[in-house]
């Protein structure tokens, strides 16, 4: 019987070491899929997301499209952080991404860059001169434009510019911006279209100019789990939020995206880089119907925080006090001029359900955006524009490259 006894702990030692053993485990890694140009602010914070939780991961950089592609065959991705949203949307189409896990967190902006020691000079706006600085063999290093967002971006841009038709032939097509990066910055290509983020970690290559915002769609980056994301993957999209993510994240160059919750009362509307909860109110009530004008001189005046219904020309119709970004006419486009109201405030807002090109005009002469907000998931608002301006300054506000022969209008102080 004593003998019994004294076994009766060593038999319990037995049987709980293995519930032990299984308690010292370490945690199993995630596995988040993100795009090539998240690379160095991703990683920062990463690390830090591991060192807060004791939850590690491993991150797998490439083309958005290289791995939505994996993703579809049955990699193990719990965490998918596209560059667009159309490899997204492909994911979401096929029934692999977890519903309601989906939200647009980041901005970037569209540069033109060259090597560093280049003396190239391109001022980027209609008809910009890219084919003549590419010189006699020259190539234009950028993403794929059949497949990686960055190229897409490009293409929409140097059409939107008038340029696509002569510079399609002379692409280098790289299979994402971190190699098209890497062309410019070895000299191989003398200019190329990456995002502000990519030139601005590479010290070998240097900016020539920003691509106007509304030469292209928004650059927008969502995230989501994966339909077989394993349970901490939520929380490390939920850092992402974080205080410390977005300190690392603006530091990077990119624009942190205002949350779904945000804007709660807005429709769900999502991916805003600032909050557009006035505009988002004006647009879902009751809005005043006007024409625009054909011409400076005809210019219909618009009063401030109040939302119009505005039936535009032809824009081959419109004499335009400065020529406009968006030239297209052929395609059918609609345009007109506006009067924009006197105001003591040194900045204003224009906000269209629309993705038309804005311009800001005193005088003859065109003022430069200071921000710029897109969505792709929001019924009322496509985009809306900042401008400084002078107080009380005559202006006009002309939209142009509409597809749309009416659009819905907002001019408001930010």
């Amino acid at each position: 019987m004593k003998s019994l006894v004294r076994r009766i702990p060593v038999a319990a030692l037995f049987f709980a070491l293995p519930a032990a053993f299984a308690a010292e485990q370490p945690k199993e890694a995630l596995v988040v899929f993100a795009a090539a140009s998240l690379t160095d602010a991703l990683q920062k914070i990463t690390d830090e997301y591991t060192k807060t939780s004791g939850v590690p991961v491993k991150l797998s950089f490439a083309g958005s499209s290289a791995l939505a592609k994996q993703i579809e065959t049955g990699a193990g991705a719990d965490v998918f952080f596209s560059a667009d949203q159309e490899w997204m949307d492909y994911l979401d189409r096929k029934g692999l991404i977890k519903a309601g896990t989906r939200t647009d967190v980041l901005g970037n902006r569209l540069v033109l860059i060259a090597p560093a020691n280049s003396r190239l000079s391109v001022k980027l706006g209609p008809n910009a001169p890219i084919l003549a600085a590419l010189g006699a063999n020259g190539r234009l290093a950028t993403g794929d434009p059949d497949s990686v967002p960055v190229g897409k971006y490009a293409k929409a841009a140097l059409t939107s510019l008038g340029v696509w038709t002569g510079l399609e032939p002379r692409l280098a097509r790289a299979e994402n911006v971190r190699v098209a990066l890497s062309y410019v910055a070895r000299g191989e290509a003398p200019l190329g279209i990456v995002y502000a983020t990519d030139a601005a970690v590479e010290p070998k290559v240097h900016v020539v100019d920003k691509f106007p915002e509304s030469s292209h769609p928004p650059i927008t980056y969502p995230v989501a789990l994966t339909k077989s994301a394993q349970g901490e993957a939520e929380g490390y999209v939920q850092f992402l939020r974080s205080a410390t993510a977005s300190s690392i994240f603006t530091g990077g160059g990119f624009k942190v995206l205002a949350t779904r919750t945000a804007m709660a009362t807005s429709g769900g509307c999502s991916g805003f880089a600032f909050d557009l909860s006035k505009e988002l109110a004006l647009f879902g009530g009751k809005m005043t119907e006007v024409a625009a004008g054909s011409a400076a001189d005809k210019a219909t005046p618009l009063e401030a925080e109040k939302a119009y219904r505005v039936a535009l020309a032809s824009q081959a119709s419109v004499r335009f006090a400065a020529e406009p970004g968006k030239v297209t006419v052929a395609d059918g486009s609609h345009a007109g001029v506006l009067k924009l109201p006197s105001s003591t405030s040194q900045s204003l807002r224009v906000t269209l359900d629309e993705a038309a090109w804005i311009d800001v005009v005193s005088g003859a002469k065109m003022i430069e955006s200071t921000r710029h907000a897109g969505s792709h998931d929001c019924r009322l608002v496509r985009k809306s524009v900042e401008f400084a301006v002078k107080p009380n300054a005559p202006l006009l506000l002309q939209i142009s490259g509409s597809t749309k022969p009416v659009v819905n209008v907002a001019v408001t102080a930010p």
